[in-house]
Formats: C-alpha cells, sequence, structure tokens
C-alpha cells in the first residue's frame, strides 16, 4: 500500500472500523512503520487529559485553527502592522469589525467562516462520531510537525501575541475523545501532503502503570505524499474517527455541536462554518455574544433576541491587575413555553461567562445573580459577559488555568466576582424590572396570615435565644408584598431613542440627567448617561489617558470608576460615591471632550450626598426580622424553573433568599416527607392539612432566617459547592420540620391544645 493510497482510504472511510482496517494494513505492509510517543514523552497522558469535556476538546482545535489562518495572514502581511491580540490580527488583516462579528454583515461572515470549517457525520453513531477541523492556513511540513501538531508544552507560541495559543497542548485535549485521529497538512506553497494518524496504546501492565498516546511514523518521519491528484488545498485537516459525543445529540440546542461552539466560542475572533452531515444543514458559528448583539445569519430564527435592558461594554480597573469589560443583557420576559430564555445563548445555571481573546474561559454560577445581586426574578434572562483581555498578563497567569475550562479561585477571581455583585445592584433598571417580574408571578396571599406568620417567626427566633429587632413598619399587602403605591408595576417599554447626528468637529456633550444635582449615599454607584454628536473616536474607555472625553469629579466625595464606548453618540459613565463622604457634602461632576484646535466642550452636574438606607444589621447577637413570605411551589410550574431547581423532587426542599429587603422562602410542595405527611392529614381533615402546611412554611423560614445569619457576608468563590451544601441543610431541616410539625399537629388535634407560640 503506497502512501498515497493510505491517505485517500483515510480520507474516504465512512466508519471508524475502515480506518482502523487501513491503518492496520500499512503498517503490516510498510517497512520501518512505528509507533512514537507524542510530544516525545513516554508519559503523555497527564497533559493530554486535562480537558474533561470532548465538546471542550473540540473548541481547543478549532482555536488552533484560528491561530494558523493569522500565521498565515502574519506572512503575507510581513507581520506589519504589529498585532498584540488575536483579535487586533483578525482586524487588521482580515478586515473583521473591531466591534466585533455582529457588525459584520451576514456575506461576511461567511466569507471569513470558510476559513475554518467543522464537519460532523455519523461515523458509527453519537459514541463514535466523524468530526473534523480543517482550516485553510499556514499549513505545516513533514519536518515542523513533530515539533508543532504533535508536540505538547512546545513554546512555539508563546511569543506570538498576535495567536490564542500558549501552552501547546490544548488540540492534543481531543486525542482522550477519539479512537483514531488522522492529521494531514500541506504546508502554503507546497505540493506535498504530510499526514499521520493518532491513538492510544497500551503497554504491558507489568511493566508500565499506563499506556500512552502514539502517532505513526516511517523510518522516524511522518508519512509523505504528492498531492497530485487528492483534493487537498493548503493548510490542516484533523479528522477524528469514533469521537464521542453523547453529551451533544441533539440537532439545535444547549445539547447540540451548534449550542456548545457558540456558547464557548461566545466571542469568536474568526467565525467558522459548521457542516453538521448527521442533520443535514449547514450553519455558521458566530458567538452567542454577536446573536445577542443582533447579528442573524441564515437558518436563524427571527431578527435576533428581544431584550428588556442591555448595558454595552463598562471598563473597570482591578487595581493592580489591570481592568476587566463588563457588559450584560436582560432578555425580554418569555413566553411560558420557554422558561429559560438564557439556554439558547449559554448554561442558565451558569450565566456569567469569563472569556480571553472570545474563547469562554470559565462560567461563573447564576447564584451570583439571584443570591448576591438579590435578582432571583432575572436569574433566567440575565447573561452577563466578563472580557479578561485587558488585565495583565500576570494576572491572566494567575486567573486562568491551562484547559480553559474554569478559573482558579483566589484574590482575582474574588475581586471580579465583587465588582460583579456591586455593579448589578447599582443597576437601577435590574432593580426595577426584577420588582416588576416578582410582581406579575406573586401569588395571592391573606394579609391575616402574613402578619401572623411573622409574628410566630418572631417568637420562635426569641426562643432560640435572639433579640428580634422588627424592621420599620411597612403595611403588608396581598402576596407579602409592600403597599400598592410602593410596588412597581409593568410600565410600556420607553421608546428606542432618537438617533443623534455626529458632526465633524463636534459641536456639544451634555449630561442627560433630570434635575440638577445627582444624588448618592456612601458607596452607592450610578450609571450617568452621556450625549454628544462626537464621533466614536473620541473616546476610548480601555484607555482613558489618550481618550478625548475626560471625566471629572470635585470634592473628594465621588469617583469616577467606567464607562462603556461611545456609540452612535452615547454612552454610560459609572460613578460611585466614596465611602467617607459626608451626608450633605456637596460637589461636582464634570464631563469635557477635546478637540484638536477648537475649545473644549463640556457640562457638570452638582453631586450631593444624601442619607442612606437604614443598614443591614451585623450583631449577631439580634436579627432584624425582614419582611416576610412563603410561596409554595409545584414540580412543573414555571417558579420551580426560575428558581434552578433539580428535576428530581428529592433533591430539594426550598429555598430562601432576599428580594429588595423582603426574605422569600419558597418550599416545595412534591418534597416527599412534606407532601406524604400532607397528603395523609388532607384525607383525614383538609383544615388540618393546611394548619400543618402553614406551621411546616413558619419552620422553614425560621431556619431560612438563622441560616442566613450565619453565612459570611463576602462572595463565595466556588458557588456550586455553596449552593450543594445549603441544598442539602435545607432538605435536613425540611424533613425534621416535615416530622415535627406534623407531631404537633396531630397532638393539637388530639388534645384540643393551640398551637400558638408562647414565649418563655
Amino acid at each position: 500500500m503506497t502512501n498515497h493510497e493510505f491517505l485517500m482510504s483515510l480520507l474516504t472511510a465512512s466508519t471508524l472500523g475502515e480506518a482502523l482496517a487501513a491503518v492496520d494494513d500499512y503498517c503490516e505492509l510498510t517497512a520501518g512503520a512505528e509507533y512514537v510517543p507524542v510530544g516525545g514523552l513516554e508519559n503523555n497522558r497527564g497533559p493530554m487529559e486535562v480537558s474533561t469535556d470532548p465538546g471542550r476538546a473540540l473548541v481547543e482545535r478549532i482555536t488552533n485553527g484560528f491561530d494558523a489562518v493569522l500565521e498565515l495572514q502574519h506572512r503575507i502581511h510581513g507581520g506589519k502592522p504589529d498585532c498584540r491580540t488575536p483579535r487586533e490580527a483578525a482586524s487588521a488583516w482580515l478586515g473583521v469589525p473591531t466591534d466585533g462579528l455582529s457588525k459584520a454583515t451576514t456575506g461576511q461572515r461567511q466569507e471569513l467562516a470558510s476559513l475554518v470549517t467543522v464537519t460532523l457525520q455519523d461515523g458509527d453513531g453519537k459514541n463514535a462520531r466523524i468530526l473534523d477541523v480543517r482550516d485553510f492556513g499556514m499549513g505545516l511540513t513533514g519536518e515542523e510537525m513533530p515539533t508543532t501538531i504533535l508536540s505538547l508544552n512546545a513554546s512555539n507560541k508563546m511569543t506570538k501575541h498576535y495567536l490564542a495559543g500558549a501552552y501547546g497542548q490544548g488540540g492534543s485535549s481531543t486525542y482522550i475523545a477519539s479512537a483514531l485521529t488522522l492529521i494531514a497538512s500541506r504546508a502554503q506553497g507546497s505540493d506535498t501532503i504530510s499526514f499521520t494518524v493518532v491513538r492510544y496504546q497500551d503497554l504491558p501492565p507489568d511493566t508500565y502503570k499506563t499506556g500512552h498516546y502514539v502517532y505513526l511514523v516511517v523510518v522516524d518521519k511522518v508519512p509523505t505524499t504528492l498531492a497530485q491528484g487528492i483534493d487537498f488545498l493548503g493548510g490542516t485537516l484533523v479528522r477524528h474517527f469514533g469521537y464521542q459525543l453523547s453529551s451533544y445529540t441533539s440537532p439545535l440546542g444547549p445539547s447540540s455541536v451548534y449550542g456548545l461552539l457558540n456558547q464557548t466560542l461566545f466571542d469568536p475572533v474568526l467565525p467558522i462554518w459548521l457542516n453538521n452531515k448527521v442533520h443535514g444543514w449547514r450553519r455558521v458559528i458566530k458567538g452567542s455574544r454577536n446573536a445577542l448583539n443582533g447579528a442573524v445569519d441564515d437558518g436563524d430564527d427571527g431578527k435576533g433576541p428581544s431584550l428588556s435592558h442591555h448595558i454595552p461594554m463598562l471598563y473597570i480597573p482591578m487595581d493592580d491587575f489591570g481592568q476587566i469589560g463588563v457588559e450584560y443583557w436582560l432578555l425580554a420576559q418569555p413566553e411560558r413555553a420557554n422558561k429559560r430564555p438564557t439556554q439558547a445563548f449559554v448554561n442558565p445555571a451558569r450565566p456569567i461567562l469569563l472569556t480571553l481573546n472570545g474563547q469562554a474561559q470559565a462560567e461563573l454560577s447564576s447564584a451570583l445573580i439571584r443570591k448576591d445581586a438579590e435578582l432571583p426574578y432575572l436569574n433566567y434572562r440575565l447573561i452577563v459577559h466578563v472580557d479578561c483581555n485587558t488585565l495583565t498578563p500576570a494576572a491572566l497567569r494567575q486567573l486562568f488555568v491551562s484547559n480553559r475550562e474554569a478559573a482558579r479561585s483566589g484574590a482575582l477571581l474574588q475581586m471580579i466576582q465583587t465588582e460583579l455583585v456591586r455593579l448589578l445592584r447599582s443597576d437601577d433598571e435590574l432593580v426595577r424590572l426584577n420588582s416588576e417580574a416578582r410582581s406579575a408571578t406573586m401569588k395571592e396571599r391573606d394579609e391575616a396570615a402574613i402578619l401572623d406568620a411573622r409574628k410566630q417567626v418572631a417568637k420562635l427566633l426569641h426562643l432560640q435565644g435572639f433579640d428580634v429587632a422588627d424592621t420599620p413598619a411597612a403595611a403588608i399587602g396581598k402576596g407579602g408584598k409592600e403597599d400598592t403605591d410602593k410596588v412597581i408595576h409593568p410600565r410600556t417599554p420607553p421608546a428606542p431613542p432618537q438617533p443623534i447626528e455626529l458632526h465633524e468637529p463636534p459641536t456639544y456633550i451634555k449630561i442627560v440627567w433630570p434635575k440638577e444635582t445627582i444624588p448618592f449615599y456612601a458607596e452607592q454607584r450610578r450609571y450617568v448617561r452621556i450625549e454628544t454628536d462626537a464621533a466614536s473616536k473620541y473616546h476610548d474607555p480601555t484607555d482613558r489617558q489618550h481618550s478625548r472625553i475626560n471625566f471629572i469629579v470635585s470634592n473628594g466625595i465621588v469617583d469616577f470608576r467606567a464607562s462603556t464606548p461611545l456609540r452612535g453618540g452615547r454612552l454610560r459613565a459609572l460613578f460611585e460615591c466614596l465611602p467617607s463622604a459626608k451626608v450633605a457634602s456637596k460637589g461636582r461632576i464634570r464631563v469635557e471632550l477635546s478637540i484638536p484646535g477648537q475649545p473644549v466642550l463640556s457640562d457638570e452636574r452638582e453631586s450631593e450626598i444624601i442619607e442612606a438606607p437604614s443598614p443591614k444589621e451585623k450583631d449577631k447577637a439580634a436579627i432584624r426580622l425582614p419582611q416576610i413570605d412563603y410561596q409554595p411551589v409545584a414540580y412543573g410550574e414555571e417558579a420551580w424553573e426560575t428558581l434552578g431547581w433539580p428535576d428530581d423532587v428529592n433533591e430539594v426542599a426550598c429555598s430562601g433568599e432576599n428580594d429588595q429587603g423582603m426574605h422569600r422562602v419558597h418550599y416545595s410542595t412534591d418534597f416527599p416527607p412534606f407532601k406524604q405527611r400532607f397528603e395523609k392529614l388532607e384525607k383525614r381533615n383538609p383544615q388540618l392539612a393546611k394548619t400543618f402546611e402553614n406551621r411546616y412554611a413558619i419552620y422553614l423560614v425560621v431556619h431560612s432566617l438563622l441560616y442566613q445569619e450565619q453565612q459570611d457576608d463576602q462572595v463565595e468563590v466556588d458557588d456550586e459547592v455553596r449552593e450543594k451544601f445549603e441544598r442539602q441543610e435545607r432538605i435536613r431541616a425540611a424533613t425534621l420540620a416535615a416530622i415535627w410539625t406534623e407531631r404537633e399537629t396531630r397532638y393539637a388535634e388530639a388534645s384540643g391544645a393551640s398551637l400558638e407560640i408562647e414565649e418563655a
């Protein structure tokens, strides 16, 4: 069998069995054919098996394809201009819009996508697909392959800032999910194709503890053949036979290769084509960020997502770590049929993405939104993007691990999470929309029952040895809500702002605020809108030193924190009141626009420090009793989805969350220890069952308040661990509450005793 015939048999094989048969025949008939360890390392499993997800490993192969394309463009353009990031390189050498692929036309995205393609074929089924990653980039010679695509931990990309790769091992993580991998490459300008196959090789167990990954050579060199008669343009093909994709079997959506790629390549430097031959379609992958920003391609539904709120990228200083960019989108309230609208773009349980070069490097739990930011009713509508490209190199090394699947716990991650919570809490529109969503879903509740329950909760807490400090009196209406005049009702969405006609040179800049004075209380943050007829080039939020728009504060009571880019004559600036600011202090907030050869344009407003809301009680010897509410939730209801509860009714009993001054407990009516006792009592006496349920809910509220008091106020690094522990603790408490409450109820029925709690 010649090298030409061998390569053709691999390129035409439609199953793993056919490919393995071709490899076996070639090795048997070819003198000098043998396998050598990938990377030249006998013990190479460790660095190659860092990825735990075959889908994530696939993305690393695609990233290698991007690098190959940019390497070719670097050669074509002679390295000019000097690009320090892959995004700069894609913009300078391939014309990708600097604001992202959403600013490109459909035709432009399709043309760019032809440079890197992914093809999914049936193969031997979902556990053994054939998966191709093909790039039309630099290509490799046979001599280069062992020190590049077949290397491990090599340094061939370490100094090339225009490439994404750094560790020289990312793409090799696909080998663990692939029974056999063909790598074929043709260097640009060459008429020779170099190729090999990679597989896992067991070693004698009496000598070796484990096997390793190897690739095929003939007399110490990878096989080569002339390209004549083979349809193979310059670039590289990596074909995986028997690729395990059992977690991504759907044609579309979060459990599909399409959903995986858009989520993980959240904002890619280049689009790619996905040829899905299993389900019979072909689509452009442009990344979820660009879809959220309105990019629509063939096969997409509608004209992009409907948004209730959107904050463009804000760049926030992170002390000595550099800065991060933060943007977020709040999807419109969905129809009931679509309870988790964010799943079209991200993992609903982890909707906060940290990216580097547009690739998701880590995802944070929705608990940050639901609990820490106290926006529980926006849980499955809010998507947050943290762009880490402007962090310092040292910070990036501290934050991210080499497999790009998680972020390291530590001071920097803690700082990022704390900053995100503060940013979300400071957005008055998010607070309003959360209240609006809460009002829309609130269940009716008897006013007297709620007030009585609050009294019972206070007595139980007192019996536990706590001094209960009541909150300022506030009437509680139906559903545990504040008085009607305090409830934020749905409103008609505001009309889109009128376009601003831009001029050169600009003629004005102004602060958009309804009054002359902008009020702050200590440590409060406010967004302030700025309008101007200046073009976007006048303001770069990532480079304050050279931006022509400057924000100036006086009297040392308010600090400028961050701003969005200038787009269409509009931007938002974020200001923060300093903790040391005294009530009634006044200062000025000024914005200036500098124009070469022209007078400085400016506008300003007075800032004033006002009394802060009553702080949360910190004394552990006392509990400040907030307004309370408790809501039953049945499996299958919309609230079950909103709360992020698991499908197994044994795995959740209740949850407790703060919601703008209200402590709300949701409890599962399908939790078996509760449900079984309730149904038994209901058969005997419906009123008795109702009494049992009310008492059960009161005990859950008490436990929830006590549990909250025990928690550290700081944002936890590992939200999943925290959530798991809390869920188990609440299950334990709910089980005990069900047992104890049933006994109380039966005793009261038999003896005629009152269930009113008497204080000692």
